[in-house]
């Protein structure tokens, strides 16, 4: 997404199964997780080939308090979700796949963290079964090289880097089917910067630092968002006054000319009258 509209990241989207792979006639349940309990008016929206910023609904799901319930899941499902309320307030996004495939490959949904070790899962249901299984030899890619083979459907990654960053999918040998691909984001990890302890005044006394100032990244993100909204519309307040106090002066020295010509006109014609003298008549 690109996202349907610049928002401030507040809450927290979770998907049931944690996954971002479904097969047909799945059960899908999104939820949102606001930052406090008194925060209300959370809705779970989406974008699809066919549907742009679409709040959830009867037709394709279930809208509850804060959470979304997909009963039975299809291809035109298939999208990205998100959180929002009606102050323009977001969640992080969720990529879901629906497929008609019966190999899917389960991968985290949120993305991983660089150093973290992440398992995928090479899944494989007929649609007359009850449940899946991932007892088999399966083939793993990324960005459609293959990868390895791996035991029990399953490969798991260590020490994950950048590089691990891709297009992931899986492939059931002995069915011939290979699962839909599923994008791995790897998130860039954060060093917590390390804080100077206040020195109390003997071991035995209570702690008596003031609560050190601390600048949360949506504070940061919301202060560099007003500023970039602020430039351009003090730009074009400058240049507004600066076109009106123009055309004012400009207005100004027409009028002002309009009056000494006015001035000069009434001066001749007085002149004239007082030096020159009547006109005679010639009798003939």
């Amino acid at each position: 997404m690109a996202l349907a509209s610049l928002c401030l990241l507040l809450s927290t989207l979770s998907i049931s199964p944690e996954r971002s792979q479904f097969r047909r006639y799945d059960t899908i349940v999104l939820s949102c997780a606001p930052p406090h309990a008194s925060s209300t008016g959370w809705t779970v929206k989406r974008n699809t080939s066919k549907h742009f910023n679409q709040k959830c609904q009867y037709g394709w799901g279930t809208p509850r308090e804060s959470s979304c319930k997909i009963d039975t899941a299809y291809p035109s499902d298939t999208g990205v979700y998100w959180c929002e309320n009606d102050h323009g307030e977001c969640s992080n996004v969720v990529n879901v796949t629906v497929t008609e495939s019966p190999v899917i490959m389960e991968s985290p949904p949120y993305g991983v963290t660089e150093g973290d070790s992440v398992t995928l899962r090479c899944s494989y249901k007929e649609e007359h079964q009850g449940s899946s299984t991932s007892n088999f030899n399966a083939n793993f890619y990324k960005d459609g090289e293959l990868i390895g083979k791996e035991e029990e459907g399953r490969m798991v990654l260590t020490s994950i880097s950048q590089s691990s960053e891709g297009f992931y999918s899986c492939e059931h040998p002995s069915k011939g089917k290979v699962s839909t691909k599923s994008w791995l984001a790897v998130k860039e990890k954060v060093h917590p910067t390390s804080m100077a302890a206040t020195p109390t005044s003997s071991p035995s006394s209570s702690p008596t630092s003031s609560p050190t100032l601390m600048f949360h990244p949506m504070m940061i993100c919301s202060a560099l968002l007003f500023i970039l909204y602020s430039i351009p519309s003090i730009c074009c307040v400058y240049k507004y006054r600066k076109w009106a106090k123009v055309r004012a002066d400009v207005k100004a020295l027409a009028v002002h000319r309009n009056k000494l010509q006015e001035v000069d006109l009434k001066d001749v014609n007085v002149y004239l009258h007082k030096t020159l003298p009547p006109p005679r008549l010639h009798l003939c």
